[in-house]
């Protein structure tokens, strides 16, 4: 019996020994956006995870690395930060963002307009990518502050999956 058992667990780990060594590569998508806001007052910066308020002096960088951090309060050191309600809705037309556990600090924005700035498709060792620049205007309504629109550059970034297409770049 403990032969037989010996030989079955072997005769497993060979197949999936086969079945990695002739499986193809892996490759994850990935979907990422977010928005960034000057002016005089306050900055206001967000992606699919975090809203950041900022003072105005501080510059965090360009919209094409910032929809790119998983934690921007932490990496750029910012007190005053919302958590998305929703990671995974995109650039919707109405985002909320709460304060931590409290969901009376909430800062909700409404679009009220878009223009595309810029729009760029192209294939990718295989992968579809796709980056597209807006201008929006939202309305933002934060808990005890009066509601203003405000100005934001957006950036979408879409990478899919290879899908089974070969890279052809590949060594």
């Amino acid at each position: 019996m403990a032969a037989a058992m010996k030989q079955q667990t072997a005769a497993i780990a060979a197949a999936a020994m086969i079945t990695f060594a002739f499986a193809s590569d892996a490759h994850a998508g990935r979907w990422e956006w977010g928005c960034a806001s000057a002016s005089a007052d306050t900055q206001v910066i967000f992606n699919r995870r975090q809203l950041v308020v900022v003072p105005p002096q501080k510059r965090l960088g360009k919209i094409e690395d910032l929809i790119f951090v998983d934690e921007l309060a932490k990496s750029f050191n910012v007190d005053e930060h919302y958590d998305a309600a929703d990671e995974n809705g995109g650039l919707a037309t109405t985002m909320a963002f709460t304060r931590g556990e409290d969901a009376k600090q909430k800062i909700t924005l409404t679009e009220k307009s878009s223009k595309t700035i810029f729009n760029h498709t192209a294939m990718v060792c295989g992968r579809d990518e796709d980056k597209t620049i807006t201008r929006k205007v939202y309305r933002l309504e934060q808990t005890g502050a009066p509601a203003r629109d405000i100005t934001m550059q957006c950036m979408e970034y879409m990478l899919t999956t290879r899908g089974g297409r070969p890279c052809i770049n590949r060594p």
